[in-house]
């Protein structure tokens, strides 16, 4: 028996839904075969069997699925399928026999884990809602996330035998009760950006360094390749460049923390783009960054803000990135700190280009531009002055970009 176990697809979501099953229960199936389609909040994903044999499907269509956890089997033949549907009707006390997936009408419940059987009955989990989480076996996380969705009236103890009552009342310029006020549901999109913020600030013990960088030699650069190439450079694309040859210099800035001993260090510079046109947050990844030109990522860049506002991307684009670059170039922006994405070390953000007066060599007033780049960064893996230092690095490679606009 083989298990078809949901992947990570990227860094933007914990969890996806499962829209279709491509091939149906007791199906035979070949490894590679595409069976089931998931939803990310950015795209849609085929998933593949990781074997040949039968298949057998455990998770519902429109049912919510997390990274690792197990949709179905691949049996390595019908009987070995029947064999495991015996002897889960068994297991419950139900008629011996085959069933339909979810075990719906078939007067058999899913079969339950210890844990998760203890946690049920400590919080007095029916049968019936086992039954509807579509699970052939329920494991005590699939209880947690149970627990987790319930309607807070039912989370709570047994109600006590006095009415209570909550006064509704607000004193003047007292905010209304919750009931009273409008509700906006937030879209799908949104709630997968909630859910990664939440787990980087509960995982990542983030610090911030920020240096100060001058301006006026890479917009000139930028200038002169937008014109030679008759594709749009900025200092978005000078700024990818210039992370991107550095990741054999500073490794752990484009690190994956490991088990808090150790981390996997990144065989290439896989940058991750922050692209936002107004249809929802996304971050495509710009990959081998080291063997592009300032040109070519360009015209990657400009391909992504096109399919963000139009097509949308496969899951395999927005995963893989080994750091992220987080554009806040609005002229207002002078500071930027974002997330760092769970899974990486590093998130560098650069703010928006700033004007100020100050003396050339002949001491005369001259008016010199410049822009604020940021790094947060996970403090278990990264120091300060390693941080400080990747940031000096990049400082140099954009304040002397005529390296940039060769390679």
């Amino acid at each position: 028996m083989i298990d078809l176990v949901v992947p990570k697809l990227n860094n933007n979501d914990t969890s996806y839904v499962l829209t279709d099953w491509l091939a149906e229960d007791g199906e035979q199936v070949g490894s590679g075969d595409p069976i089931a389609v998931v939803e990310t909040s950015k795209a849609a994903e085929e998933l593949l069997s990781e074997g040949t044999g039968v298949l057998h499907r455990l998770t519902t269509v429109n049912q919510e699925c997390r990274c690792g956890d197990v949709i179905g089997y691949v049996f390595a033949s019908e009987d070995a399928r029947q064999r495991f549907l015996t002897e889960r009707a068994r297991a419950n006390g139900g008629p011996a026999g085959g069933g339909r997936a979810d075990g719906a009408g078939d007067g058999v419940g899913p079969v339950l884990t210890d844990s998760a059987r203890e946690l049920a009955d400590a919080h007095g989990i029916s049968d019936a809602e086992l039954r509807d989480l579509g699970r052939a076996v329920v494991r005590r996380t699939d209880v947690e996330r149970l627990l987790a969705n319930r309607p807070a009236a039912l989370a709570t103890s047994p109600a006590p035998t006095e009415p209570v009552v909550v006064a509704a009342a607000a004193s003047d310029g007292g905010a209304a009760p919750d009931d009273a006020r409008p509700v906006h549901p937030l879209s799908r999109a949104q709630r997968a950006v909630a859910a990664v913020v939440t787990e980087s600030h509960r995982e990542v013990p983030a610090a911030l360094a920020v240096v100060k960088v001058r301006a006026d030699a890479a917009l000139t650069v930028a200038r002169q390749l937008t014109r030679a190439t008759r594709t749009l450079v900025g200092l978005p694309e000078l700024l990818v460049k210039a992370i991107g040859g550095l990741r054999a210099e500073h490794p752990l800035l484009f690190a994956t923390p490991g088990d808090g001993t150790s981390v996997r260090l990144a065989e290439a510079a896989h940058v991750g783009v922050t692209i936002d046109v107004g249809t929802g947050l996304f971050v495509p990844v710009v990959r081998d960054v080291e063997e592009l030109t300032c040109a070519e990522i360009a015209e990657t860049l400009m391909d992504f803000r096109t399919r963000a506002g139009g097509d949308g991307f496969r899951a395999g684009e927005l995963a893989g990135g080994t750091i992220v670059v987080s554009l806040h170039t609005d002229p207002d922006v002078v500071l930027a700190g974002p997330i760092v994405f769970p899974g990486q070390t590093c998130v560098v953000a650069i703010g928006g280009t700033q004007d100020e007066l100050a003396l050339d060599g002949t001491g005369s007033v001259v008016v010199r531009r410049f822009v604020n780049i940021s790094a947060v960064y996970d403090h278990r893996v990264v120091n300060g002055r390693d941080a400080v230092a990747f940031l000096q690095a990049v400082k140099s490679a954009l304040e002397a970009p005529d390296r940039l606009a060769e390679e």
